[in-house]
């Protein structure tokens, strides 16, 4: 979660659901390349498996960060503005900018992979396994389907401001960052609580 959601929710609603479409496919694209080198540095994981507890406790540290790091940047008040022409171009561009220009998704996903193989969510079993081949399909498949999660969920996200232009206005108006961020702590507080009782 981040910037391009936020681009993608504004996008639906200030200019149209194709444009935010484009935009969100932009954004979805650098998932690839971020997923795969954090899935790279994970082939490390069995040499530290001895340290899930403290590792897991650290990731969570690293969530409830990113959550208040997003409850404290200013966010903006998402209003309704004219649309002007701006082509499928322009907006796919913007997409893969915003999602290119945040390399926290190595660490996202490096934490995500970490709790996933040190079997945080599956009773301390890991809940799949890479091998040293850099044409693994698991590795290929985790990647591509990263991707494919962020764009099913921009495309709820695109439908849902699309049809609740005027409702999210109301309810969510400058608040989108403290949400956000509120998710963030909230996965971050699990996985301490998790490891550590």
């Amino acid at each position: 979660m981040g910037l391009v959601n936020a681009a993608v929710i504004d996008t639906a609603i200030k200019r149209s659901e194709k444009s935010a479409f484009w935009l969100a496919f932009g954004g979805v694209l650098p998932e690839i390349p971020y997923t795969l080198i954090a899935i790279f540095g994970a082939s490390y994981l069995d040499e530290i498996a001895h340290y899930r507890v403290h590792i897991s406790s650290a990731m969570g540290i690293v969530f409830i960060a990113m959550g208040l790091s997003y409850m404290l940047k200013k966010s903006t008040v998402l209003k309704h503005q004219e649309s002007t022409k701006i082509g499928a171009l322009a907006h796919f561009l913007k997409g893969f900018a915003l999602a290119l220009a945040n390399p926290m998704l190595i660490f996202y996903w490096s934490g995500y992979l970490i709790l996933f193989q040190t079997g945080t969510f599956s009773g301390g079993k890991p809940f799949f396994h890479f091998t040293d081949s850099a044409l693994d399909p698991v590795k290929w498949s985790f990647s591509l389907g990263a991707a494919a999660g962020a764009f099913l969920i921009l495309t709820i996200y695109i439908k849902l401001s699309t049809r609740y232009k005027d409702q999210l206005l109301r309810l969510i108006g400058d608040k989108l960052s403290t949400i956000i961020g509120c998710g963030f702590i909230a996965i971050g507080l699990f996985t301490i609580i998790k490891n550590t009782v």
